[in-house]
């Protein structure tokens, strides 16, 4: 099971990268984006290790891609 947890402004980001798409590309081709970026959510979860680690960013944190945006993220071990 996939178990993550997105910022404040990751949840804003997402949601304004929606409504760019709506009203760039129509709703269609933006829920196919959008879905498909989220989509690359649960892999990180599954295999953190897949993705690259960008200490020389920032210490500890890690970058996903999908088509054109960066997903940064931080491994959080959990108990």
């Amino acid at each position: 099971m996939s178990n993550y947890r997105l910022t404040l402004a990751a949840e804003i980001d997402l949601a304004d990268i929606l409504e760019y798409g709506e009203a760039h590309f129509g709703t269609s081709a933006a829920l196919e984006f959008y879905e498909g970026l989220l989509s690359v959510f649960p892999k990180i979860v599954d295999n953190p290790a897949q993705f690259a680690r960008i200490d020389e960013v920032r210490k500890g944190y890690c970058r996903a891609i999908y088509q054109t945006y960066y997903i940064y993220f931080i491994e959080r071990k959990t108990s």
